[in-house]
């Protein structure tokens, strides 16, 4: 049954009505195709070049146009407009996206309008816009070469406190194994956008997103147990709806609009006046179980642009089912 094959993957698994049998990522999930391997055995899988992967910098000077970095090139960096009083912010797209897809553009342009940063997306459409299982074995290889270029920032005087990366999907599991092997770590914080699920493990932590991986981790969970990783995975966990179906998303058989609502829910908190506000959970069995939370009567934001420090934990809201999807301080 495919319900035993979701448990391997987390011991939170939610049961799904099973889509049509063409649909990729399910063939990728039940298909007799062995879990993403470790980072140092990647390569034996992966076939990730160096120009395969591109960092596009844009800030308040050039917020459409791009400039096109490289590590290892000082001259480029020195000659763009990379601010080094600025933070910076790297934003990863997940499976068949690209740099200029909803997920990268909705949220940089989200963080140009609230304040001047350096923005990097990392364009990896190349190794992307392959067939699932492919994508996801190369997901290590551009963390390797994402990580190369962190430690080239670290080189010309870039803290890694000063470093947030924010991934969808595929991507989220592309900025952890960064932040894992950046050599002057921790990086400050990483956000994952309900990362990938098929053909990754609770089990093998070196080849997915963990809350090692930075100082703070959060994560949002809102295709969990099918596309998304349902169980916890970083420091702070957000569970919109629950985080296995969004509302809008009508029957959804192959979870696309649910597990793209984690950067649309993401995007919008940014620029929001209406906040996402959540409720800590006793526990994730409380959430599990019931899904809802009676809470423990602490309240944290989701996304947004601060930083949730210090506030641990398993958090539930409820959205609308359209834009705008922030509802405000509503009861769970």
């Amino acid at each position: 049954m495919i319900w035993c094959l979701f448990l391997v993957y987390s011991v939170a698994a939610v049961k799904w009505d099973a889509p049509a049998p063409y649909d990729p990522v399910w063939l990728a999930s039940v298909q007799s195709h062995g879990p993403v391997p470790s980072v140092n055995e990647t390569r034996l899988w992966g076939w990730v070049n160096n120009h395969d992967v591109q960092f596009r910098l844009f800030t308040r000077r050039n917020p459409y146009e791009f400039q096109l970095l490289k590590a290892n090139d000082s001259s480029m960096l020195r000659e763009s407009n990379f601010n080094f009083n600025n933070k910076v912010k790297v934003l990863a797209h997940g499976w068949l996206n690209h740099g200029d897809g909803p997920m990268p553009e909705s949220i940089k342009e989200a963080y140009l309008n609230v304040s001047d940063l350096n923005i990097i997306v990392v364009d990896w459409g190349t190794a992307a816009n392959v067939n699932y299982i492919l994508a996801s074995y190369n997901v290590a290889l551009v963390g390797r070469l994402l990580t190369e270029f962190l430690n080239f920032l670290i080189s010309e005087g870039v803290s890694m406190d000063n470093v947030h990366l924010i991934g969808h999907s595929l991507g989220a599991h592309v900025v952890g194994i960064a932040g894992a092997y950046v050599k002057e770590g921790p990086i400050d914080t990483i956000t994952g956008l309900d990362p990938a699920l098929p053909l990754f493990t609770l089990g093998n932590k070196d080849a997915r997103l963990d809350k090692h991986d930075a100082r703070h981790v959060e994560v949002i969970h809102t295709c969990g147990g099918y596309l998304g990783f349902a169980a916890p995975l970083g420091h702070i966990d957000f569970y919109p709806n629950g985080g296995t179906r969004q509302p809008g998303c009508g029957i959804d058989y192959r979870g696309l609009c649910a597990h793209n609502r984690a950067h649309m829910f993401f995007a919008e908190s940014i620029i929001s006046d209406v906040p996402f506000t959540a409720v800590r959970c006793k526990d994730y069995d409380e959430l599990y179980y019931e899904r809802s939370c009676r809470g423990t009567g602490e309240k944290l934001i989701m996304g947004g642009f601060d930083i949730h420090y210090g506030k641990d934990g398993i958090y539930y809201l409820k959205t609308s089912a359209e834009k705008p999807y922030a509802l405000g301080d509503v009861a769970p």
